[in-house]
Protein backbone atom coordinates (compact mmCIF):
# COMPACT_ATOMS: atom_id res chain seq x y z
CA UNK A 1 0.00 0.00 0.00
CA UNK A 2 0.96 3.23 -1.37
CA UNK A 3 1.99 6.37 1.72
CA UNK A 4 -0.97 8.33 0.06
CA UNK A 5 -3.47 5.00 0.15
CA UNK A 6 -2.68 4.44 3.82
CA UNK A 7 -3.08 7.69 4.68
CA UNK A 8 -6.02 7.78 3.06
CA UNK A 9 -7.11 4.45 4.51
CA UNK A 10 -6.32 6.66 8.05
CA UNK A 11 -8.61 9.20 7.46
CA UNK A 12 -11.59 7.14 6.29
CA UNK A 13 -11.35 4.77 9.37
CA UNK A 14 -11.21 7.95 11.77
CA UNK A 15 -14.33 9.01 10.61
CA UNK A 16 -15.95 5.64 10.68
CA UNK A 17 -15.14 5.84 14.07
CA UNK A 18 -16.09 8.81 14.79
CA UNK A 19 -19.80 8.56 13.31
CA UNK A 20 -20.58 5.22 14.99
CA UNK A 21 -19.27 7.10 18.43
CA UNK A 22 -21.93 9.68 17.52
CA UNK A 23 -24.36 7.45 16.03
CA UNK A 24 -24.65 5.63 19.48
CA UNK A 25 -24.61 9.19 21.10
CA UNK A 26 -27.12 10.93 18.88
CA UNK A 27 -28.54 8.43 16.46
CA UNK A 28 -27.59 8.53 12.59
CA UNK A 29 -30.23 11.29 12.11
CA UNK A 30 -29.32 13.23 14.70
CA UNK A 31 -25.75 13.43 13.61
CA UNK A 32 -24.80 15.68 11.04
CA UNK A 33 -21.30 15.39 8.97
CA UNK A 34 -19.67 18.64 10.59
CA UNK A 35 -20.54 16.55 14.03
CA UNK A 36 -18.39 13.82 12.10
CA UNK A 37 -15.76 15.89 10.55
CA UNK A 38 -15.20 17.77 14.07
CA UNK A 39 -14.99 14.55 15.98
CA UNK A 40 -12.76 12.97 13.16
CA UNK A 41 -10.25 15.97 13.36
CA UNK A 42 -10.84 16.06 9.38
CA UNK A 43 -12.20 19.31 7.07
CA UNK A 44 -16.39 18.95 6.57
CA UNK A 45 -15.07 18.40 2.69
CA UNK A 46 -12.65 15.33 3.36
CA UNK A 47 -16.04 13.39 5.24
CA UNK A 48 -18.16 14.21 2.33
CA UNK A 49 -15.47 12.93 -0.20
CA UNK A 50 -15.51 9.70 1.87
CA UNK A 51 -19.23 9.52 2.20
CA UNK A 52 -21.55 11.73 -0.20
CA UNK A 53 -24.22 10.45 1.71
CA UNK A 54 -25.82 8.15 4.27
CA UNK A 55 -25.84 5.64 1.89
CA UNK A 56 -22.53 5.12 1.50
CA UNK A 57 -21.75 6.17 5.15
CA UNK A 58 -24.24 3.56 7.12
CA UNK A 59 -22.75 0.70 5.24
CA UNK A 60 -19.50 0.94 6.58
CA UNK A 61 -20.41 1.93 10.06
CA UNK A 62 -22.88 -1.09 10.22
CA UNK A 63 -20.09 -3.13 9.15
CA UNK A 64 -17.11 -2.13 10.81
CA UNK A 65 -19.63 -1.89 14.11
CA UNK A 66 -20.54 -5.40 13.64
CA UNK A 67 -16.76 -6.56 13.75
CA UNK A 68 -16.58 -5.05 16.66
CA UNK A 69 -19.56 -6.40 18.91
CA UNK A 70 -19.68 -9.50 16.95
CA UNK A 71 -23.39 -10.64 16.56
CA UNK A 72 -23.69 -14.40 17.43
CA UNK A 73 -23.96 -16.49 14.39
CA UNK A 74 -24.37 -20.45 13.93
CA UNK A 75 -20.95 -21.24 15.50
CA UNK A 76 -21.69 -20.70 18.96
CA UNK A 77 -23.92 -24.17 18.69
CA UNK A 78 -20.77 -26.46 17.79
CA UNK A 79 -20.25 -29.30 19.41
CA UNK A 80 -23.85 -29.36 21.26
CA UNK A 81 -26.41 -31.91 20.89
CA UNK A 82 -29.03 -31.16 23.85
CA UNK A 83 -32.05 -28.72 23.70
CA UNK A 84 -31.26 -27.25 26.81
CA UNK A 85 -27.56 -26.52 26.03
CA UNK A 86 -28.07 -25.22 22.72
CA UNK A 87 -30.62 -22.56 23.66
CA UNK A 88 -28.47 -22.09 26.83
CA UNK A 89 -25.95 -21.35 25.05
CA UNK A 90 -27.99 -19.32 22.05
CA UNK A 91 -29.64 -17.22 25.06
CA UNK A 92 -26.22 -16.54 26.39
CA UNK A 93 -24.82 -15.06 23.47
CA UNK A 94 -27.43 -12.94 22.07
CA UNK A 95 -27.77 -11.33 25.72
CA UNK A 96 -23.86 -11.00 25.80
CA UNK A 97 -24.27 -9.52 22.05
CA UNK A 98 -27.31 -6.94 23.32
CA UNK A 99 -24.79 -5.81 25.91
CA UNK A 100 -22.07 -5.12 23.80
CA UNK A 101 -24.26 -2.71 21.18
CA UNK A 102 -26.99 -1.59 23.64
CA UNK A 103 -26.13 2.23 22.48
CA UNK A 104 -26.96 1.42 18.90
CA UNK A 105 -29.92 -0.74 19.10
CA UNK A 106 -32.29 1.39 20.22
CA UNK A 107 -31.35 4.05 17.92
CA UNK A 108 -31.21 1.95 15.20
CA UNK A 109 -34.84 1.54 15.56
CA UNK A 110 -35.95 4.55 15.58
CA UNK A 111 -33.88 5.50 12.64
CA UNK A 112 -34.86 3.19 10.62
CA UNK A 113 -38.08 4.29 9.49
CA UNK A 114 -36.56 7.00 8.15
CA UNK A 115 -33.32 5.55 6.40
CA UNK A 116 -34.22 2.75 4.23
CA UNK A 117 -30.68 1.83 4.12
CA UNK A 118 -30.65 1.21 7.75
CA UNK A 119 -34.11 -0.66 7.54
CA UNK A 120 -32.69 -2.87 4.94
CA UNK A 121 -29.33 -3.48 7.09
CA UNK A 122 -31.30 -4.44 10.33
CA UNK A 123 -33.64 -6.62 7.99
CA UNK A 124 -30.80 -8.72 6.97
CA UNK A 125 -30.05 -9.48 10.45
CA UNK A 126 -33.50 -9.87 11.94
CA UNK A 127 -33.82 -12.86 8.97
CA UNK A 128 -30.15 -14.11 10.37
CA UNK A 129 -31.37 -14.09 13.88
CA UNK A 130 -34.41 -15.66 12.73
CA UNK A 131 -32.42 -18.15 10.99
CA UNK A 132 -29.85 -19.19 14.24
CA UNK A 133 -33.18 -19.52 16.43
CA UNK A 134 -34.55 -22.00 13.84
CA UNK A 135 -31.11 -23.73 14.21
CA UNK A 136 -30.76 -23.55 17.69
CA UNK A 137 -34.72 -24.79 18.39
CA UNK A 138 -33.66 -28.04 16.20
CA UNK A 139 -36.46 -30.07 15.76
CA UNK A 140 -38.46 -27.70 18.54
CA UNK A 141 -39.00 -25.17 15.79
CA UNK A 142 -41.95 -27.37 14.12
CA UNK A 143 -43.88 -27.00 17.41
CA UNK A 144 -46.46 -24.03 17.02
CA UNK A 145 -45.62 -21.09 17.77
CA UNK A 146 -42.17 -21.82 19.17
CA UNK A 147 -40.08 -19.69 17.14
CA UNK A 148 -42.50 -16.59 17.87
CA UNK A 149 -41.95 -17.29 21.39
CA UNK A 150 -38.09 -17.66 21.67
CA UNK A 151 -37.92 -14.82 19.22
CA UNK A 152 -40.18 -12.57 21.63
CA UNK A 153 -38.44 -13.71 25.08
CA UNK A 154 -34.75 -13.16 23.15
CA UNK A 155 -35.77 -10.06 22.36
CA UNK A 156 -33.74 -6.49 22.47
CA UNK A 157 -36.12 -5.06 24.73
CA UNK A 158 -36.86 -8.54 27.77
CA UNK A 159 -32.83 -8.16 27.92
CA UNK A 160 -33.22 -4.68 28.37
CA UNK A 161 -35.89 -4.81 30.44
CA UNK A 162 -34.27 -7.61 32.81
CA UNK A 163 -30.91 -6.24 32.80
CA UNK A 164 -32.53 -2.64 33.97
CA UNK A 165 -34.39 -4.40 37.02
CA UNK A 166 -31.08 -5.89 38.56
CA UNK A 167 -30.46 -8.72 36.39
CA UNK A 168 -26.81 -9.47 35.54
CA UNK A 169 -26.76 -10.21 31.33
CA UNK A 170 -25.73 -13.64 32.23
CA UNK A 171 -28.20 -14.03 34.83
CA UNK A 172 -30.97 -12.74 32.39
CA UNK A 173 -29.75 -15.23 30.24
CA UNK A 174 -29.75 -18.23 32.36
CA UNK A 175 -33.83 -17.04 33.44
CA UNK A 176 -35.30 -16.53 30.10
CA UNK A 177 -33.52 -19.96 29.29
CA UNK A 178 -34.94 -21.13 31.98
CA UNK A 179 -38.51 -19.97 31.04
CA UNK A 180 -38.33 -20.66 27.26
CA UNK A 181 -37.29 -24.66 28.31
CA UNK A 182 -40.05 -24.93 30.74
CA UNK A 183 -42.51 -23.28 27.92
CA UNK A 184 -40.95 -25.81 24.95
CA UNK A 185 -41.43 -28.86 27.90
CA UNK A 186 -44.71 -28.35 28.84
CA UNK A 187 -45.72 -28.16 24.61
CA UNK A 188 -44.60 -31.21 24.34
CA UNK A 189 -46.04 -32.97 27.39
CA UNK A 190 -49.46 -31.73 26.43
CA UNK A 191 -48.59 -33.25 22.79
Amino acid sequence: MTRRAAANAETRRRIVDAAIALHAEKGILGTSWPDIAKRADVALGTVYRHFPGLDQLVPACTSENALRVRPPGVGILAGLTRPEDRIGRFVQELFAFYGRSAPWTPRAGIDRQQLPILDTILSRREAGLRALVEETLGPFRRRRHALDAALALTDFGVWRSLTRSGLSTADAARLVTELLMTWLDRRLATR
